[in-house]
């Protein structure tokens, strides 16, 4: 066995070499640092001519979102026309639908007027004279209770009840509007009178009615027949002479 440690003292490890081996060895650590700086320099040299790192180009950044263009203001003023234009079409067309069924109706209302009108205007030109044959009728009737009581009645009462019926006949006429033409010693009036016989006399100046063969009426100034007459006529030339 061996026995026990002794203490390690620093002095222990300390070589002491030779005057000649210390300068073997600081020529050992110069070529040594050398060495080490002609590495360094070598690496320095390489590390010159490294190539330098191209540095790869940053992506270009996307595309920025492109805005929507600002609205035109004449679009919006244009779209508002054109919506009061199609407002005012609207109005337009309802008030043309309006004034289309009111002229129809004004329509069917003339036409119904128009012949209501006809319709009344016929009637009238038919039973105008209604109420004129009515008081005629009442002429009548006389006029044939006389010829019934002719055989009873005396000369002169016929006679008065013809001439009661004649006033009667005149008077409701005359109401009526009917007048006699006057033509009884008139001078002739082509007018009104109508010469159906010429008569050559001296008793009256030619021209002169002379008889009535069948009265004239007027209706309200408007000659409804003319009177026929005689006229008088003057003698010949040839008569006269003699």
């Amino acid at each position: 066995m061996s026995g026990p440690r002794k203490p390690h003292r620093e002095e222990e490890d300390i070589i002491f070499l030779e005057t000649e081996s210390r300068d073997d060895v600081a020529r050992a650590l110069a070529e040594a640092e050398r060495a080490i700086e002609a590495v360094e320099e070598k690496h320095r040299r390489v590390e010159g001519v490294r190539p330098v790192a191209v540095a790869a180009p940053e992506p270009a950044p996307p595309p920025a979102p492109r805005e929507p263009p600002a609205p035109d203001p004449r679009v919006g003023v244009l779209e508002e026309e054109v919506a009061r234009g199609r407002e005012r079409a609207l109005r337009a067309e309802e008030d043309g639908g309006r004034v289309r069924e009111a002229l129809l109706r004004k329509s069917a209302d003339f036409d119904n007027l128009k012949r209501r009108t006809e319709k009344d205007k016929a009637d009238y030109f038919r039973f105008a004279l209604a109420e004129v044959f009515a008081d005629i009728l009442s002429v009548v009737d006389n006029f044939e209770r006389a010829l019934q009581h002719r055989g009873d009645a005396t000369g002169d009462e016929f006679h008065a009840g013809i001439d009661m019926i004649a006033r009667q006949l005149s008077d409701t006429l005359k109401r009526y509007g009917v007048v006699e033409v006057p033509a009884h010693e008139l001078s002739f009036d082509p007018n009104v009178h109508e010469a159906v016989v010429r008569e050559v006399t001296e008793t009256a100046a030619p021209g002169t009615i002379l008889e009535v063969l069948q009265k004239g009426y007027l209706l309200h100034d408007r000659l409804l027949r003319p009177a026929r007459v005689k006229v008088a006529a003057g003698p010949a030339v040839g008569d006269a002479k003699k």
